[in-house]
């Protein structure tokens, strides 16, 4: 798998930051070694180890730059605005190129492996399912929680399982009515 960045000019830590995204959006996190994210990012793996410690660091950190919640709940911010910067981070866009790497790739590939597991559903409450509590209220978790599953199952049904309904919706559309049910749930 090459997954070599398109730019030399690109730091050191952004190069293995955006490979380790493309190797753990790709392969299960059992099948991503240091060695291979250093190679492709033209870095000694010493360097990596230096920079973020271990594999689960890297990933933790790849994590948090593939979703970047901290864009999405930056204030000021209204409930409205939140839901529309999730469905546009979350983007419901066609199936990408090969080089390329959607949030949700990472979840699906990881989810499977205790080790990953953990931190992604530590990663989920501190960094997202919290943040979306305490805006919209306590008394509404259950809404949270049903209007996040809805924007992430679609996104995994659209963009990695390919399901044609969703698949021939065009991408504004889509956007659109996920947006509205996700208001019409939470607001």
């Amino acid at each position: 798998m090459s997954t070599k960045p398109r730019h030399d000019d690109t730091p050191a830590r952004q190069r293995i930051l955006d490979v380790a995204i493309l190797r753990f959006s790709r392969q299960p996190f059992s099948e991503v070694s240091l060695r291979d994210i250093a190679g492709d990012a033209q870095v000694d793996v010493a360097y990596v180890h230096r920079t973020f410690g271990s594999k689960v660091g890297l990933f933790r950190q790849a994590l948090d730059a593939q979703f970047n919640f901290d864009a999405v709940f930056a204030e000021p911010v209204s409930r409205e605005e939140v839901i529309r910067r999730l469905c546009d981070r979350l983007s419901m866009e066609s199936p990408r190129t090969s080089d390329e790497a959607g949030p949700i790739d990472m979840i699906l590939r990881s989810c499977t492996s205790a080790e990953t597991r953990d931190i992604l559903r530590e990663a989920g409450a501190e960094r997202f399912h919290d943040r979306m509590i305490a805006k919209f209220g306590a008394e509404r978790t259950l809404q949270v929680m049903l209007a996040t599953s809805l924007l992430f199952g679609t996104a995994i049904q659209r963009n990695a399982l390919g399901v044609e309904q969703l698949v021939s919706i065009p991408d504004e559309e889509l956007r659109g009515a996920i947006r509205d049910a996700m208001m019409r749930i939470l607001i």
